[in-house]
């Protein structure tokens, strides 16, 4: 059972502040294909849940679940999940890898615990999953959906109670991969190629550069990637890098916060090599991340990091064209990042909103006159959105809104400034984008 102990481990990870996807990632080719799917399902079902699986065990437990050892949690969690969740794997198996992943761990004295809470979720969890679904109570449909119920009830003042519970469902959705082929002019003949080699693959028809898979593969076995040729990327990060391309149509050019260089490697894609771009990040290891990226997809020589605070660094060179990705509460990724919605709380949007007017204030300022700013977040709150972008226009600065030519299909308007990319496809997370320009 291999692939149990692996999804274990990797919660024991995602404990520790990691995301899923790295945990598994970290894994590598330790793991055969079969047992990567059971550590992953598990790993997600989860996540994606997390309050709903602790909701379901409290029910169960004479005592409150964190005063057990964290690995029997983890087992008890992963349990729950999976007994609710799996559909073609045994619940007797997974049962009895558990308590002996436990017997032989820190806390063996919690293994008869673990053996009969989890027959007794299996026996009694169902009809209570059910009874919930069928709840009409704001609390229960979160719990359901795996929305924090602060986050839903924030959702239901930012969009109105129907479009909200359409957005807890979306959050939920299963994503699959899209990957950027960095040199799109050949995508039908590489994607011939990439399909012939077994993977069921199609041509995005929202970008000309992207392609849709039908499930999650390690990034490394596919063919091309270590050619550099593909990138896994999402088609609303991709859609973002398009649209500021398509309004910064000349040099210098400045992307505020670059993170592990996806959009980086993007932006020198497909940007004539006479036109300098200057990246920031302020952390040391996501630049060495972003570095190894630029090289493995063969841009490196033109690749130019600085480290350091956003607020505080200077361009060698006044930008034309800012990009500003901005930190946020990836709320719009949380089908893809679910273990994240977990550790965002009001108090921690206030202070990542606070800080996204502070850089988005900064980009008008350091735009030269007749220049863009292209302000974006994977996020789904207005407070980190329509919110920062009012707030920073109040400063001043003879800013105008540009218009976005965005896919009708998968965005509306934003209120009242920018366009909000819909999580409706599993290709596509939530994204805001909202262009600017500085009068000349």
């Amino acid at each position: 059972m291999r692939g149990i102990e692996a999804a274990l481990e990797c919660r024991r990870e995602v404990r520790r502040g990691a995301f899923a996807s790295e945990a598994l990632r970290k894994m590598g080719s330790a793991l055969e294909a079969p047992e990567r799917t059971l550590a992953s399902s598990l790993l997600y079902a989860v996540s994606r849940r997390e309050s709903l699986w602790k909701h379901l065990l409290g029910l169960f437990l004479r005592k409150p679940l964190h005063t057990l050892s964290a690995e029997t949690a983890d087992a008890l969690l992963v349990g729950t999940a999976g007994l609710a969740e799996l559909r073609h794997f045994s619940p007797n198996v997974l049962v009895s890898a558990l308590v002996g992943q436990v017997k032989a761990g820190k806390s063996p004295h919690e293994a008869g615990l673990v053996n009969a809470v989890l027959r007794r979720v299996g026996q009694e969890g169902t009809g209570i999953l059910e009874k919930l679904a069928r709840s009409p109570d704001v609390r229960d449909q979160c719990l359901v959906h795996g929305v924090p119920s602060w986050a839903g009830r924030r959702w239901i003042e930012d969009w109105g109670k129907e479009e909200a519970r359409r957005l807890w469902k979306l959050s939920s959705m299963k994503p699959l991969m899209s990957l950027r082929l960095n040199v799109p002019e050949g995508r039908d003949s590489f994607l011939e190629t990439f399909v012939g080699a077994g993977h069921r693959a199609w041509a995005s028809p929202l970008l000309g550069n992207g392609l849709r898979l039908s499930s999650n593969p390690f990034p490394p076995s596919l063919p091309g990637y270590a050619e550099g040729r593909i990138t896994p990327q999402t088609e609303s990060a991709m859609l973002a890098a398009e649209s500021f391309l398509a309004l910064a149509t000349e040099g210098p050019l400045l992307e505020m916060c670059s993170g592990r260089g996806v959009k980086t490697g993007h932006f020198l894609s497909r940007l004539p090599e006479g036109v300098p771009l200057e990246s920031w990040e302020i952390g040391p290891g996501r630049v060495a991340a972003a570095r190894a990226e630029m090289d493995r997809i063969k841009l490196g020589r033109r690749a130019f990091f600085k480290v350091g605070d956003a607020l505080q660094l200077d361009p060698g060179e006044k930008p034309r064209g800012i990009f500003l990705d901005a930190p946020c509460s990836g709320s719009g990724t949380w089908k893809r990042h679910p273990e994240a919605k977990w550790r965002l709380t009001p108090e921690k949007l206030d202070e990542i909103a606070e800080l996204q007017a502070l850089l988005l204030r900064r980009a008008f300022g350091l735009v030269q006159p007749g220049g863009v700013v292209v302000y974006c977040t994977c996020s789904l709150f207005r407070q980190e959105n329509e919110q920062v972008v009012g707030r920073a226009l109040e400063s001043g600065g003879d800013i105008v809104e540009l218009p976005l030519d965005l896919p009708r299909k998968v965005s509306v308007k934003g209120k009242p400034y920018g366009r909000i990319v819909l999580p409706l496809l599993p290709w596509v997370d939530g994204f805001y984008i909202a262009a600017f320009m500085k009068r000349p």
